[in-house]
């Protein structure tokens, strides 16, 4: 992981003072630059997972990648569709098929599917909102399979 994560930071040319701010001085200019340059060779575990989170909060980086080393590093566009809960991200795709394969149960506690999408609304994802609406139609209106 620590070399993906030393990867992206030369090939975005993300600077110790850039982490710095992102991490809201949780991560020293020194610590990162220290990172990006390899003297640092065993970072804490903490400092590893927040820029984690910073990389693909902010750089478009696949979490994926950056943890396992499984698929592509960058998402295709910083307009993928996700949604992200206690550090985990769950892409459009996943949440369809989640759906797909558990729709009878969300159904039948109609309750959390209301707040799952209130919970969108509110923070502003009205657009990407009605496209899911569009899938569960589709997946509501196929009979079972």
């Amino acid at each position: 992981m620590l070399e993906r994560i030393k990867k992206v930071l030369i090939e975005q040319n993300i600077s110790g003072y850039k982490i710095r701010e992102k991490s809201n001085n949780l991560i020293s200019q020194v610590s990162a630059d220290k990172i990006k340059n390899g003297i640092t060779e065993n970072p804490r575990r903490s400092t590893l997972e927040l820029l984690v989170k910073i990389l693909c909060t902010h750089y478009n980086v696949s979490k994926d990648w950056l943890i396992d080393g499984v698929g592509e590093p960058y998402l295709e566009n910083d307009e993928d569709f996700y949604l992200e809960k206690h550090g985990v991200r769950f892409e459009a795709i996943e949440l369809i098929d989640h759906f797909v394969q558990n729709k009878d149960e969300y159904f039948k506690r109609s309750e959390y599917l209301k707040l799952f999408v209130k919970d969108l609304v509110e923070k502003g994802v009205a657009d990407r909102l009605n496209e899911l609406k569009e899938y569960l139609k589709i997946i509501n209106t196929n009979p079972k399979n």
